[in-house]
This record gives structure tokens, sequence and C-alpha cells, in this order.
């Protein structure tokens, strides 16, 4: 099991207190920690779990170079991913995750993530198994098991020896590295294996914490989501043009458009807001596609 953490306090001590009370025999668990500098609370968790919990130094900070420390340092057959702003209510999360594997053809699974605010049950959309389109559709609050072509970085699991051959997590995604998960399950689908979801490991998740990848700038409006946005953009199109038809990008970069640079919200907020969004998206947008040539030359 790995839990990367970078500056959550309260929330990592709930996360490792509940994953501290998993059912599974021999049970590894791998923190990758980032944070500078903890609250004594969290300093004093860590150091009563020492025999169960290999608590790692890790810079710089970034949940590529994070998880990919976690997958070269531990030892398992599987590798549980977790965010370090969840809950756990079900001590059998592990042996749920791991009762999949038993089909050799399943290279991932994606769990069951539920908001921790409003844990109430979605819709299952069958366009999640879309490879070019199923990161927009897919959800993980529904109790339909199917195949999909992205998972919730919150709850996930791999074959740990497969993903370390195929690469492990590209370091070409920037900053907030969004579309990770989708970027793992595409190279593993490329390499004939499946990611599935199943509805029965379940987390709860406290969506909009503070740290981690700053994914409260979705849609947020502070100066800083300009910043979070160049990643964002630049993510989304290095990975579409890695794995997906070329045909496949100006739909996207319509989609992301209206969406993330000229919404009405945006609009609202006055023209120099506008054009610093626009800024971030051509940024991003030159620097994906840029990232990608540099891939097929084979640069790094």
């Amino acid at each position: 099991m790995i839990v990367p953490t970078y500056r959550r306090e309260e929330r990592l001590r709930r996360t490792l207190a509940d994953v501290l009370r998993l059912q599974w025999p021999d049970l590894e668990i791998v923190v990758v920690d980032q944070t500078e500098a903890h609250e004594p609370e969290t300093l004093e968790l860590l150091d009563a779990a020492r025999g169960r919990i290999r608590h790692l130094r890790h810079a710089p900070p970034g949940v590529v170079g994070a998880i990919n420390r976690g997958l070269a340092e531990a030892r398992g057959e599987i590798a549980l991913l977790l965010d370090d702003d969840i809950a756990i209510a079900d001590r059998d999360l592990v042996a749920d995750h791991v009762a999949n594997y038993r089909d050799a053809s399943v290279g991932a699974v994606a769990g069951r993530v539920l908001d921790a605010a409003d844990p109430k049950e979605g819709a299952y959309d069958a366009g999640g198994g879309d490879p070019a389109w199923g990161f927009f559709r897919a959800r993980w609050d529904h109790f339909v098991r199917c195949d999909v072509t992205t998972a919730p970085g919150a709850n996930m699991s791999v074959r740990r020896e497969l993903l370390l051959r195929l690469g492990g997590l590209d370091r070409r995604l920037t900053g907030n590295a969004f579309r990770w998960e989708n970027d793992v399950c595409l190279t593993l689908r490329a390499a004939g294996f499946r990611t599935v979801y199943d509805p029965r490991p379940t987390v709860f998740h406290y969506y909009g914490s503070p740290g981690g990848n700053e994914n409260r700038h979705l849609l947020g409006r502070e100066p800083a989501s300009h910043a979070w946005y160049r990643d964002f953009f630049h993510n989304h199109v290095y990975v579409t043009r890695k794995h997906l038809p070329r045909a496949i990008l100006p739909r996207l970069l319509w989609r992301l458009y209206r969406a993330h640079v000229l919404n009405r919200p945006f609009l609202r907020e006055g023209v120099a807001f506008v054009l610093r969004r626009h800024r971030a998206f051509a940024a991003g947008v030159l620097a994906g596609l840029a990232t990608n040539r540099r891939r097929a030359r084979g640069a790094a």
C-alpha cells in the first residue's frame, strides 16, 4: 500500500488510523512524505506506527515522483494507491482489491470513491469505458462492475512489477499531474491489460482539502489557479496525443476551452482574469504538444 502525502495533517492522521485498522496479513504500508514540517501530532503518529509504516521522505514534491518512489520501494505484488485525505470504513478494502487479480487480464482496479460530505450513490455511465472520452464520463460512486479507461487516484490498485516494467508513472506529466491515472490505464491497455471498476472496495474522499495536488483550483478563480491550470492543460494535451488519434485533439481543446477558459463564472471575473486564463491555456497546450514531440523522439 502506497500513501503519498503533501501538506496534510489532520486528514493524513485520519487516513493512516483507518489504514492501520485494515485486515490483511503482512500488510506493507509505505508513506511517501513530501511535507516539509509536520504538526507534532502527525509526527507522534508516524513515530508510534514505525513498526508498521515505512515512512519515506521524498523531495521535490510531486505525485508522479512520489508514487514512483513508492512503487520502487514497495515489495508486494499488488500496490494499492490511496490518497491522504480519505476515510475507510471497510476493513476488507485490501482483500476486495486483491480478489480482482485472480483474472490474469486485469492490470489495475479502480475502487469506489464516495464524497465524504455527501456519500450518495451515483449513476452508471457506459461511456466510462471509452478510450477517448472515458476520463470525462467515468464515475466512481455507482454499483456496476465494468471495464474503464481511467481510475480514481484516491482508491486504485495496480500490478506493481507490471507497471514498473512499463516505466511507472510518466515523469513528463507536470505540476498537478492531472490525468496520471488515465495515462496509467491507457498504458496498461496498450500492453493488453484491463482496468476494472469494482464497487466493493470503497473509500470516502474529502474533496477540496488544501494540500496535495491543489485540485481545489479546478474551476477556481484565485490568482494561483492560473499556474495550476497551465499544468492542467499541458497534461490533458500530452496524454491525449500520447495515446489517442490526432483527430481527437480539436474536440478536446474546444471542450477544455469552453469549460475552463471562457465559462460564465470566469467571464464575470473581468478582462484581466480572462486574459490570464487564455495565456495559461495557450502556454499549456503548446507545452503539451512540445512534450509529446520530445517523447516521440525519445528525448527526456
